[in-house]
């Protein structure tokens, strides 16, 4: 088998040695079903009907990759291994999810061809392609979103008065920026890296998750929008992202993700101050995710303000900026799943664990998320994934002293305590 070769001959490259097996047609429930559209098996590990055919293409990848040679068993791992290296290429969207189906647990991609059929590899994250009539329905730009983009302007904070320099602090450890090559160290200094200074995911100084069949800590999704407009969606299994517009590519660190231009756009109010913010931003934002957290460090004087919670959803909206040069936490681990044991024996409701970041304007503000020019969703897909497990053992948002529910939250319980995380207990 083909697939079973690659460890003769060196490691492929990922992308062109998935479409193989996909169009190979001898790997059961791995398939083209339409035009560069295609599904994958995806088991839940702990289903006890799981064969050997539902990992086969898992266990494929761990072969030709070689690290069938360090988890010579690990069924979960093969997988974690595969999804990583999946999500970490522009040329693979997910369409659909069904790996919670009853009876088909599958999940479907579509191949997303370069435009010079250049060979399929490992790339920037894919920036999506405007599509005007999702913006707005006509060419012509209505007088009452000029004049609310002409409001919106005056209150755009693009720079600080005086830059602000601190040290970053994460308890016991302090990680300063040094003057010379504005580098700055990180907690995975003496863990071998890949490019931009960032370790390999299944190297991290921390449980990522792997071993209990759950996504990596530094999972996540993400999504830039220009007001209603998505112009980039891409999802990470990696430490360290970087947020940027204009600025030396020495100066980057982690997995640089580049605001896209505003070339597409139809609403030239909406450029313009979309352009004003975007020529303010330089190395931008750092986004960090450790065994504590994820963790924010602005790096230029353009104001980035932040939210964990739906903005249009708070009731006393209060502006949450960011320092400059500061490293902040944006989402604790320990209290997010605290709080969703507490959601599941229903005393508290849904724990929120989606960030928001908002570039040259405050947030939250009382005002919708497709009202701001400039900003960045962050989905950890680990909180995601315990929360839907929350779900599915019987958690709900109503808070009822008469609501009664019969539940078992042990499994989720041993499964949060497994990961090894810092005053989780």
């Amino acid at each position: 088998m083909a697939a079973m070769q690659g460890s003769a001959i060196g490691k492929p490259q990922f992308g062109p040695w998935l479409i193989e097996q996909v169009e190979s047609g001898t790997y059961e429930g791995l398939r083209m079903i339409g035009n560069d559209i295609f599904r994958i098996p995806w088991k839940h590990n702990s289903r006890k009907d799981l064969g050997d055919d539902d990992v086969k293409i898992f266990k494929a990848w761990a072969v030709v990759s070689g690290k069938i040679n360090e988890h010579p068993n690990d069924k979960a791992k093969w997988k974690t291994n595969f999804r990583c290296a999946l999500h970490s290429l522009k040329n693979f969207e997910m369409l659909e999810d069904h790996s919670k189906d009853q009876d088909d647990q599958h999940k479907v991609y579509r191949i997303i061809r370069p435009q010079n059929h250049q060979e399929i590899q490992n790339v920037e994250p894919v920036q999506l392609p405007f599509i005007p009539h999702l913006y707005s329905a006509s060419n012509d730009i209505s007088e009452e979103m000029e004049q609310e983009l002409l409001n919106q302007v005056e209150t755009m904070d693009l720079s600080e008065q005086h830059a602000e320099s601190h040290a970053w602090n994460n308890g016991s450890q302090q990680i300063i920026p040094t003057t010379s090559s504005n580098y700055y160290e990180t907690p995975y200094s003496d863990v071998p890296c890949m490019p931009n200074n960032t370790p390999p995911p299944d190297q991290l100084p921390y449980n990522t998750g792997q071993q209990c069949n759950l996504p990596a800590l530094c999972d996540m999704e993400i999504s830039i929008n220009y007001r209603k407009t998505e112009v980039l969606k891409t999802r990470l299994c990696l430490p360290l992202v970087q947020f940027h517009y204009q600025c030396d590519p020495s100066e980057l660190r982690g997995e640089p993700i580049r605001f896209p231009s505003t070339e597409g756009l139809i609403d030239q109010k909406q450029i313009q101050f979309t352009k004003r913010i975007l020529d303010s931003i330089q190395r931008g934002l750092q986004l960090e995710v450790n065994q504590y957290g994820i963790y924010g460090f602005r790096q230029d004087q353009c104001k980035v303000f932040v939210s964990t919670s739906d903005p249009s959803e708070i009731q006393n909206p209060e502006p949450r900026k960011l320092h400059q040069n500061t490293r902040e936490q944006l989402l604790c681990f320990d209290k997010y799943f605290r709080d969703l044991i507490d959601f599941i024996e229903n005393r508290r409701g849904s724990p929120d664990y989606t960030i928001y970041l908002c570039f040259g304007e405050k947030l939250p503000d009382g005002k919708p998320l497709e009202k701001k020019l400039i900003t960045v969703k962050v989905v950890p897909l680990i909180c995601r994934e315990l929360h839907e497990r929350a779900q599915m053992e019987g958690a709900s948002s109503l808070r009822n002293g008469n609501v009664s529910l019969q539940i078992s939250h042990n499994s989720l319980f041993d499964l949060i305590n497994s990961l090894g995380l810092p005053s989780v207990a």
